[in-house]
């Protein structure tokens, strides 16, 4: 096993290493869930996850979006978050969907598919 720079979702620091079977795990004995970062890793889905309300919503933001993230200021400057704030409502009947920029408009598709 060797070290992996990161640190644990867990909170348990810069324990990260290589486990025998290639995925990233925490090497901390009292880690609560050791095999979070390799979860992490295997999400495949790359766009947001918007569940609407009858007059809210909650959007799982892809990961990559995070990456400029800096203590927890930007994710409001996503384009969907502030499209979806504007409108009196939501633009579809309430529910869980991944959500693709087509340019032009947003596509919704119900999640999961």
């Amino acid at each position: 096993m060797s070290g992996v720079r990161g640190f644990c979702p867990m909170g348990c620091g810069s324990t990260l290493i290589l486990g025998s079977g290639g995925g990233v795990t925490c090497g901390y004995l009292d880690c609560p869930r050791p095999e979070a970062p390799s979860e992490l890793l295997a999400i495949a889905e790359t766009e947001h996850v918007v569940h609407f309300y009858e007059t809210n919503f909650a959007i799982l933001h892809p990961l990559r979006e995070r990456l400029d993230i800096v203590d927890y200021e930007g994710l409001e400057d996503c384009p969907l978050h502030q499209y979806l704030h504007d409108l009196d409502g939501p633009p579809i009947q309430p529910g869980r969907y991944r959500v693709i920029d087509e340019g032009a408009h947003w596509a919704y598709v119900r999640w999961p598919a």
